[in-house]
């Protein structure tokens, strides 16, 4: 099953997305670890990461065209934010390609992975934060989340920390957001409030 993806993907994205797309499932099999999780749940996340930039690569107009096929409402916040898209057509597309293997749970992971939800789940949060920790990102916000967590994660409660760490990569999206003049995802706007509501982030 893994290599009739993985040969999909290769040849379809390009060589820097496949690399990538690689390295967000190595990088959610850390997490994976760390979180003690069990067979079912590692399979759905594995699946999930290399699903996730499935139509990264698509121009805004075949995004635009993939969400009136498959009836997928999206909000200005997309329009201004191109790169969102895939967040909300990976799913379904991939599932039209694999439909025994990307199931609910895939695509449930797949349609938060760049903006994030309110409360969101612990696989969710995982290949949010794996999307920027993996190895190949050059991104100095990328660098630093990354040694944020891989440095504290034997001194601290991973799930705090995991947290902790999903809030910083919000705090960093919205910032660019804010730089760029760019209308901002009322799902990160959520996703960020509900953390510092709910959880241990900020004590």
């Amino acid at each position: 099953m893994y290599s009739e993806i993985k040969n999909y993907l290769k040849n379809n994205l390009s060589e820097k997305r496949y690399t990538h797309t690689l390295a967000v499932a190595e990088e959610c099999m850390y997490f994976a670890d760390i979180f003690g999780l069990g067979e079912h749940e590692r399979d759905v996340l594995n699946r999930a990461a290399l699903f996730h930039d499935i139509t990264k690569e698509k121009t805004p107009d075949e995004h635009i065209c993939l969400c009136r096929v498959y009836n997928i409402e999206f909000d200005k916040a997309y329009l201004s934010t191109p790169a969102l898209f895939h967040s909300l057509t990976g799913g379904v597309f991939a599932r039209e390609l694999f439909p025994t293997v990307c199931t609910d749970e895939v695509c449930e992971l797949i349609d938060t992975h760049t903006t994030g939800r309110e409360n969101m789940t612990l696989l969710q949060k995982i290949l949010f934060l794996a999307d920027s920790t993996e190895a190949t990102r050059r991104h100095e916000s990328c660098i630093e989340l990354r040694a944020y967590f891989h440095d504290n994660a034997a001194d601290n409660d991973p799930k705090i920390l995991l947290d902790r760490a999903v809030v910083k990569n919000l705090d960093g999206t919205i910032s660019y957001l804010l730089r760029t003049g760019k209308e901002i995802a009322v799902d990160t706007v959520k996703a960020r409030n509900y953390l510092l509501k709910n959880s241990e982030v900020i004590k």
